[in-house]
């Protein structure tokens, strides 16, 4: 039976290496078939390597612009068909384009040419702005200005939820090692926090990162035995607990709680510091730094009226 199985998988994984290599192969015989039925024998070489494979008027189609899309061909049954319809797509598009700047009228030509620079302008100037801005919030966004920031606003950081710091690990009932991890909890000495990590491999339930706050569902999403019936029990105050299942035993520390209308500990509302910081220099900067290049070019003569 263990033979037949052995050799089934085998044949298995064969079949699949073989799956693999035939569509490698397709792929690498589309692109020949394609360089040598569309171009010709002799083909047109750009960059000493890459053929070209058509033109429309003076736009011209590479065999390396359209590579990626071949992969995407599941089957050969169709394959040239969708090459000529890709390629042919790229041809309308392109003449299309080349007809408009024939027959369209000079006005409208020049309205979309000043739209394209507009827009192209516009591109240049946004994306100028948000590369200094991103330098400059790199340079500001500081942990001693977050923190001036947290000591001068606290009272819009109260909480509308209570959150907890807690520790948590969760072991077979027979683990050998169930006295030592108990104390190793409980003391939790930086040699402790060592030993608990070494044995996370053994751990049903795991969580010593006690310096985070977390709300009540996030604290549900980790210690499996809460429910809503003894969330105020276990969730109340600071408290240590043991907790027996069936196959289990719980550890669970929490190790501080803060409850609603309490001012939110920095490190929770760090990150919507950061954003209320940078919106608004954000603004100021949008507002000052147009007027700043204006007086620069004035002052080094690279703006001037006449």
């Amino acid at each position: 039976m263990f033979i037949t199985d052995a050799i089934f998988f085998q044949f298995d994984v064969k079949i699949k290496n073989l799956k693999m290599i035939c569509l490698q192969t397709y792929i690498k015989s589309l692109l020949l078939v394609l360089s040598i039925l569309i171009t010709g024998c002799d083909g047109i070489v750009k960059n000493g390597q890459d053929r070209l494979i058509a033109r429309a008027e003076n736009h011209y189609l590479y065999l390396s612009d359209i590579k990626d899309q071949l992969s995407s061909f599941k089957s050969n049954e169709d394959s040239i068909a969708m090459v000529r319809g890709l390629i042919n797509n790229w041809a309308r598009k392109k003449l299309i384009y080349e007809k408009s700047l024939i027959n369209l009228p000079e006005n409208k030509i020049s309205q979309i040419n000043s739209m394209v620079e507009e827009y192209k302008s516009n591109l240049y100037r946004n994306s100028y702005r948000e590369f200094v801005l991103k330098s400059l919030m790199d340079t500001i966004l500081n942990k001693k200005l977050i923190s001036e920031f947290y000591q001068s606003n606290k009272k819009n950081f109260k909480l509308r939820e209570p959150l907890y710091r807690i520790r948590l690990v969760g072991f077979p009932l027979d683990n050998v090692d169930r006295k030592e991890i108990i104390n190793r909890f409980r003391r939790f000495e930086s040699k402790d926090v060592y030993f608990l990590d070494s044995l996370s491999f053994q751990f049903s339930s795991y969580f010593l990162a006690d310096t985070i706050w977390l709300n009540k569902f996030d604290v549900f999403d980790k210690v499996s035995f809460l429910n809503n019936e003894n969330v105020d029990y276990y969730l109340k105050k600071q408290n240590y607990f043991e907790v027996k299942d069936s196959l289990d035993l719980y550890l669970f520390n929490v190790i501080e709680r803060l409850g609603q209308n309490q001012i939110a500990p920095l490190p929770y509302v760090e990150n919507t510091i950061k954003n209320i910081v940078s919106n608004k220099k954000k603004i100021d900067f949008i507002k000052d730094f147009d007027d700043d290049i204006l007086k620069d070019a004035i002052k080094t003569k690279k703006f001037e009226t006449y």
